[in-house]
């Protein structure tokens, strides 16, 4: 018994990021690569990857990213060893479509309900062999894709040790720290390109890629893009945070967020982030080496420390909470204003005392919530 709702390989592209049904396709199968071991960025544990190519009857072609378990399970070998004397038509099910933001390229990615039916004996299976008739290819193994040394775990540290970096040594390595969040700026989302992300400006009707290289034009895509300042009792440095993180940290999408609330507010979601404390997996921006100003990116968020044995409070002073409204950049529809205003918090004490970890065993009195992680890279 086969249960599935086929969509046509070429439509795909407009199921991008589509997370109302999951996505089920059939198509020939054209290439196995072996699998590989590698650390997605923001994560800490080693992940295994296999990409499946198939075909469409029109010979449209689909990679579809397996991971973990489901990578290693796919019985590759046999399929090839079947496949140089009969096609191998497979359905997966329960995949998402997903678009690389560095490349643009559409591949399908499993899921929890993610399976496969080999050679099932449908009508859909049935008429994809029947268009191609008596031909066959081989199924292609991919070995371009070999293993990759795996990479070092992020090393904890506090923003007094991730300021004295330099950049342009270590732009391209990851590091964990604990910070708590001070401030955070009033332009809070851009609107993206549908293709690569990048910011995108009205033009005409429609809007523009800024990228050069990609010069899309079509409608914009709302995106996250929070500015913040943040930081432990070593001092406070900038970060910026994009896309999923901000949406798992406020559970809206940003096209939510926006038609929920008045031009120029910034959402109760967004502003309810003030004064807690997280634990980021960052990097340097690509902006650091090129502006002279040092910021970080967040590639992940790996949980929400709640600190129940923090010292307690001292003086009579209530806390503040400062919010930026000094916007930067051209982003549609937020105000920008060179004031800043400050929310009073419900506390009745002072500013809380933090207490620096050097390493994640040290947590011993702490509370980490931890945010689930998607095995793909963008």
């Amino acid at each position: 018994m086969f249960t599935y709702s086929l969509t046509p390989i070429e439509q795909l592209p407009s199921r991008v990021d589509y997370k109302e049904y999951f996505t089920d396709v059939i198509g020939i199968v054209t290439a196995i690569s072996n699998v590989i071991t590698l650390r997605a960025r923001g994560r800490q544990n080693d992940s295994l990857k296999r990409v499946v190519t198939i075909r469409s009857e029109s010979n449209a072609s689909m990679d579809v990213v397996l991971w973990g378990e489901r990578a290693s399970s796919f019985p590759a070998e046999q399929m090839q060893k079947e496949g140089e004397a009969f096609p191998q038509v497979i359905i997966f099910v329960g995949t998402i479509v997903k678009k690389y933001a560095s490349s643009g390229a559409v591949t399908l990615a499993d899921n929890s309900p993610c399976k496969w039916y080999i050679n099932p004996d449908v009508p859909e299976a049935r008429a994809l062999l029947s268009s191609i008739g008596n031909t066959n290819q081989p199924i292609r193994w991919d070995q371009q894709m070999t293993p990759t040394k795996a990479t070092p775990a992020a090393e904890h540290k506090n923003v007094s040790e991730i300021k004295d970096l330099n950049p342009f040594k270590y732009k391209k390595m990851d590091f964990l720290v604990t910070v708590t969040i001070r401030k955070i700026d009033s332009s809070w989302w851009y609107n993206s390109c549908y293709k690569c992300v990048k910011t995108a400006k009205p033009y005409g009707d429609l809007y523009k890629c800024t990228d050069s290289e990609c010069n899309y034009i079509g409608k914009p895509v709302q995106r996250y893009k929070l500015s913040m300042i943040a930081g432990d009792e070593t001092g406070d440095i900038d970060f910026i945070m994009f896309g999923r993180w901000v949406q798992r940290l406020t559970k809206k999408t940003a096209d939510t967020l926006i038609a929920e609330n008045p031009q120029g507010f910034i959402p109760n979601e967004i502003t309810r982030l003030l004064e807690k404390k997280f634990e980021f997996n960052v990097s340097f921006t690509e902006n650091t080496t090129s502006s002279n100003k040092v910021c970080f990116q967040v590639n992940a968020v790996v949980g929400e420390v709640n600190d129940t044995n923090a010292l307690p409070p001292t003086g009579s002073q209530s806390s503040s909470l400062l919010i930026s409204q000094s916007a930067s950049g051209a982003i549609q529809r937020t105000p920008q204003k060179s004031a800043a205003f400050t929310l009073t918090s419900q506390s009745s004490g002072g500013q809380p005392c933090f207490k620096h970890h050097t390493n994640k065993n040290s947590y011993q009195h702490q509370r980490v919530t931890a945010y689930s992680t998607e095995l793909w890279i963008q």
